[in-house]
């Protein structure tokens, strides 16, 4: 981004990204247009270029913000406290939807360019680290004693995370083929709770149930 853009107020600056986002977002890069992402921001088209160099710089830029901003305002305070893996996957999910309803423009992009081929190399490894870190904290300090006796602890664990994972990518691959509808989230996760509580019956020490 060009030092003018940098010199704007935080709160215009996330209105442009906001904008830029949405745009990407809903119609992903090469279908994107510069002239909806001005009327989104309520600016002109010659102002945009003030700031950024093409639609590539734009593009670039709203994903060093977005990634930035989920570190900072989603990940920052997330503590690694010792409790039990179905209970951290349901903290981490729960702190991912809150974060989902309050900026819905960045997680509808994120959640676009994941999708996409759009991302080049540098962009790539980037987000590669930003996933390993949240593997990190999926799995650090982690109560095993909760998971039963009978049940090798890390092929439970392996259950779990398939069973985990399975529905979050059935749940991507309908977001996908059906757009994200962020207005049913609330029904996305109360479906997620109620394989969670199965999954404790299944894998936990009854006290733990």
């Amino acid at each position: 981004m060009k030092e003018a853009f940098k010199s704007l107020d935080g709160s215009r600056q996330y209105e442009i990204f906001a904008a830029a986002m949405a745009e990407f977002g809903e119609h992903g890069f090469k279908k994107a247009s510069t002239n909806r992402i001005v009327k989104r921001a309520g600016m002109s088209k010659g102002m945009l270029y003030y700031y950024f160099d093409n639609k590539q710089s734009i593009f670039d830029d709203a994903l060093d913000f977005a990634l930035d901003h989920i570190e900072n305002y989603m990940l920052y305070d997330i503590t690694t406290k010792k409790e039990g893996f179905i209970e951290r996957c349901a903290r981490l999910s729960h702190i991912k939807y809150v974060y989902f309803k309050a900026h819905p423009e960045i997680s509808k992009f994120i959640t676009s360019v994941y999708f996409s081929d759009d991302l080049n190399e540098v962009q790539q490894e980037r987000n590669a680290a930003f996933l390993e870190n949240r593997q990190r904290i999926l799995f650090d300090n982690l109560d095993m004693d909760r998971f039963r006796d009978d049940i090798d602890h890390q092929t439970a664990i392996k259950l779990v995370s398939w069973t985990i994972n399975g529905y979050t990518q059935e749940m991507e691959h309908m977001m996908k083929a059906e757009g994200l509808d962020f207005e049913h989230f609330d029904e996305y996760f109360e479906d997620f709770d109620h394989y969670l509580a199965a999954l404790r019956k299944l894998y936990y020490k009854e006290e733990y149930q």
